[in-house]
């Protein structure tokens, strides 16, 4: 990770250009949000029905054999948004999301641990200009398909009994995000030059629907006590909207502790000290 470097260098520009003329402030972006699953990272591997199998340009990944006709096959799917989101500074805004169809399997192997790529790219739309920056990092997952029935007294891996509450169709499935949400500086000119007069800039991700796991769903699926993530109701689809949030001066250095929404970063975003040269 390149967060602590970026922070010192970001501070030590801010404080050197303190007296020079600055850019103008970047009010909107265009954001491509861009993430996929990492083929070598998949466990169990082996990329072979009815195991864990990538599909559509590694974004989906399903397993096992269906329980019941007719439903859908286990797996997640990622979406990201395409060719770009229009997001306002100082405006939390949608970008991708995962979707976990979680359905009973009859045969085969389900995932228990996948990384994620994410790659971001970052360019200022209002006031026009200023050369794109991007970058990318990979994040992991711990995934648990669990037994519906639960133990032998019905206790479900995450805590809970079967047959009750977010179990009522059989053991909640667990998704942990190994990353917990935080902020990222970054520097941005708008004139694209490279001048000594860029601005700074901070950007954080969030999803809905993340929060603190029981420390029974964490150390079911292999994690620490407090890890953060989501359960999933059997026999259904959930889908998590990840988000982005970008502030600047303007609007306030924010603090870490003020950023702690309701998520969890999408990515430790290692593109932040990296531009992107504009083609001649």
């Amino acid at each position: 990770m390149k967060t602590l470097k970026l922070a010192r260098a970001a501070a030590a520009v801010l404080a050197l250009s303190a007296g020079l003329a600055q850019a103008a402030f970047v009010t909107q972006w265009n954001v491509v949000n861009d993430a996929s699953f990492v083929p070598a990272s998949v466990t169990p591997g082996g990329n072979t029905f009815p195991s864990p199998v990538l599909s559509n340009s590694n974004r989906t990944l399903k397993w096992g054999i269906p329980f019941a006709p007719n439903t859908l096959q286990s797996g997640l799917n990622i979406s990201p948004p395409g060719a770009g989101v229009l997001v306002d500074t100082g405006v939390l805004t949608s970008t991708v999301s995962v979707t976990h169809d979680n359905f009973p399997i009859l045969l085969g192997t389900s995932l228990t641990s996948v990384d994620i790529l994410a790659n971001l790219t970052l360019q200022g739309v209002v006031p026009p200009g200023g050369a794109p920056i991007a970058g990318s990092t990979t994040f992991s997952v711990k995934f648990l398909e669990t037994p519906n029935a639960g133990d032998a007294n019905g206790v479900c891996a995450a805590g809970g009994t079967s047959g009750s509450g977010i179990n009522s169709a059989g053991c909640a499935d667990i998704f942990v995000l190994a990353d917990n949400a935080l902020n990222f500086p970054f520097l941005y000119d708008t004139d694209g030059a490279g001048g000594d007069d860029p601005l700074l800039y901070f950007v954080s991700f969030f999803a809905d629907g993340f929060g603190t796991l029981s420390n029974a769903a964490c150390s079911s699926a292999g994690a620490a006590n407090g890890c953060r993530g989501f359960l999933t109701a059997e026999n259904q689809s959930t889908t998590i909207d990840f988000k982005i949030l970008i502030t600047g001066q303007p609007f306030g250095v924010p603090e870490p502790g003020s950023i702690a929404l309701t998520g969890l970063a999408l990515a430790s975003l290692g593109f932040i000290g990296r531009r992107r040269k504009q083609q001649k």
